[in-house]
């Protein structure tokens, strides 16, 4: 049986930390929206840092609740002593929708920068190509094509 308020006091930190890590996502996606790739590229230190906290978290998560045999937080939550039921699934509420959030923004991201690069694709897949007299014309970019008049 955990000690369950080493239990809470771990969730308070963990959800707090979430909420920080919602709140980077909610930046970056600003980020992605307004096309500022360098500020994109510079936010990255501070990802990797997230994300290692957020590791660094994680196992700190499995040691509190070794002795739990990989019971979800919910589960956690329904055995557990009345006096602490509340706000743990207070907590579990909360968690739950900051990673619901975090996943949210983390999909449409994934859309945008995926449809923006499809962008880029098609445009580079044209070539302006020059013939002897100086005229142009528009030719796909195939590999065929690139190798012929590089």
């Amino acid at each position: 049986m955990p000690d369950y308020r080493k239990v809470i006091a771990f969730f308070d930190e963990y959800i707090a930390h979430y909420r920080e890590f919602l709140s980077f996502e909610y930046q970056k996606a600003d980020m992605i929206n307004k096309n500022q790739i360098e500020k994109l590229s510079d936010s990255l230190s501070i990802e990797q840092a997230l994300i290692m906290k957020t590791n660094s978290l994680e196992g700190k998560r499995e040691r509190l609740l070794a002795d739990v045999d990989g019971k979800t937080f919910a589960e956690i939550t329904e055995n557990a002593p009345e006096e602490f039921r509340e706000k743990l699934s207070e907590q579990h509420r909360e968690f739950s929708s900051l990673i619901f959030k975090i996943k949210e923004l983390n999909d449409a991201a994934n859309i945008i920068v995926s449809e923006r690069l499809k962008k880029i694709q098609r445009r580079t897949a044209e070539l302006d190509v020059y013939d002897g007299k100086g005229a142009v014309r528009r030719e796909h970019a195939s590999r065929s094509a690139i190798s012929k008049n590089v």
